[in-house]
């Protein structure tokens, strides 16, 4: 009051200026500010598919753009706040990562050489009164890889017991995993049949020997494939094959006897004769064994020392054996049937005396027919024989053949049976039918009853 008595102001401008200072105060006059402007997001949701390593950007396109605040969210946390990352400590460090940046004049989301963990959904969001948004989904892509491909007891398994293969796939989307096995035959797929599968494992309860052998895993997804491999051995006890169980010899002769021994672990081998076993330090003997395979050299200097030899292999897992006789008997070999043409080997280094060919009618009386075979006049040790069936008196149908032989000192055991499929013979035409007692067959002309024929006919001509 003393300063507006002092300065003579007026009572009313005053009170006029106190009036005004109060409407400023109050905000102003709405009626003369201009209405909030809503920006929208042109840009469609989108799902990026991206391979591992390249670069994608995210579009948000706003409109309109200038003074528009926006943010970019991943999977609801705070990303981008404009142009500006979120602070550390709301965020991973992975978010802190310098692949990622909004491009200059852009409210986009660029990603450079991006990884299997930028998978994820992704949001643009402008800050207003109506906000408006739009998300994308990014899924990254990758080829197939393997990343670890294993087998239980580090593939070597013991006859028995369970095997487990185990393969780690990785890749985008997941690979599918396929299993094979090469048993030396070629590369066949894994059925149900021969194990059980599961996600990534396959698995095989008490394995064979014939589990063993090389086992693949394929992965692939669409973008390629990877396959990687692994051996596995089944140890078991050996098995003892011997290259012939019968052999042929004579005092004086050398023989040799052979076996081989199938195992995954390694084996002892041993001989014995008749059930001794036999010493390095013996004449008549001699043993020589390499590897898997073993050969036993007998010469004989009397009957005593032929017999029953057997070859014998053991590990740490069992054992198992075989035997092979040395006799002076024929042993008869490999009988083949061509037609009505039988063939077969004879090994006898002593002189042959006698051959039978033993043949009984299948679906028959069930009675054996023996035919005589002609010896051979050459002296050998090995006879190859050959006999045709057409010249003997056989009904039409199926036989059984067998073979013996017998030498200066006994007969031969029977060899394997063969069948053989003898066939009708053509018949000449005639007019009638000659039938001997009950037998169902016709007797019929010969060639030369045709051939006598004829000479009478021609002989009547010339008269």
């Amino acid at each position: 009051m003393h300063r507006r008595q002092s300065e003579d102001y007026d009572v009313l401008s005053d009170a006029a200026i106190d009036d005004e200072a109060q409407n400023d105060g109050d905000g102003g006059n709405d009626a003369d500010e201009e209405p909030e402007v809503s920006a929208v997001i042109l840009t469609q949701p989108s799902h990026y598919n991206v391979t591992i390593g390249r670069s994608v950007r995210l579009e948000c396109k706003i409109s309109p753009a200038d003074g528009a605040v926006f943010q970019w969210t991943k999977n609801g946390s705070m990303y981008f706040f404009g142009t500006m990352k979120a602070q550390e400590q709301d965020v991973s460090s992975y978010m802190q990562d310098d692949r990622i940046s909004i491009p200059a004049n852009s409210t986009d989301l660029l990603i450079r050489d991006v990884a299997l963990n930028d998978s994820d959904t992704y949001k643009c969001e402008v800050l207003q009164t109506n906000k408006a948004s739009v998300e994308h989904t990014l899924d990254i892509l990758e080829a197939p890889k393997i990343i670890k491909f294993t087998a239980s007891d580090n593939g070597q398994v013991v006859e028995g017991s369970d095997l487990l293969l185990t393969c780690v796939a990785g890749g985008s989307p997941p690979p599918q995993i396929i299993w094979s096995r090469d048993t030396g035959n070629g590369n066949e797929r894994l059925q149900e049949k021969d194990g059980e599968f599961s996600i990534n494992s396959f698995f095989i309860r008490k394995v064979k020997p014939s589990d063993a052998g090389k086992y693949y895993c394929y992965a692939f997804n669409g973008l390629g494939n990877k396959q990687s491999e692994l051996t596995v051995v089944v140890r078991s006890k050996p098995r003892v094959q011997v290259h012939k169980t019968v052999i042929n010899s004579a005092v004086n002769v050398e023989a040799v006897l052979q076996c081989s021994v199938h195992d995954a672990a390694p084996a002892h081998i041993r001989w014995y004769k008749d059930g001794f076993l036999i010493e390095d330090t013996s004449s008549q003997f001699s043993v020589s064994t390499h590897g898997h395979h073993s050969n036993l050299t007998v010469i004989p200097t009397s009957d005593q020392d032929f017999g029953t030899f057997t070859c014998e292999a053991d590990n740490e897992l069992g054992k198992h054996n075989k035997s092979i006789e040395l006799v002076q008997s024929p042993v008869v070999e490999g009988l083949d049937v061509d037609g009505p043409k039988l063939s077969w080997t004879i090994h006898s280094h002593q002189p042959l005396e006698q051959i039978e060919l033993q043949l009984r009618q299948i679906n028959g009386d069930g009675q054996w027919r023996t035919l005589s075979v002609p010896v051979p006049e050459m002296r050998t040790h090995e006879y190859e024989i050959i006999f045709p069936l057409t010249d003997q008196d056989l009904e039409p149908g199926k036989y059984e053949a067998t073979v013996k032989v017998k030498n200066d000192k006994s007969w031969s055991q029977h060899s394997q049976p063969a069948l053989v499929d003898i066939d009708a013979q053509p018949q000449f035409i005639q007019h009638a039918s000659v039938y001997r007692g009950n037998n169902a067959h016709s007797i019929r002309p010969t060639i030369l009853s045709a051939l006598t024929t004829t000479l009478m006919y021609l002989l009547v001509r010339m008269l």
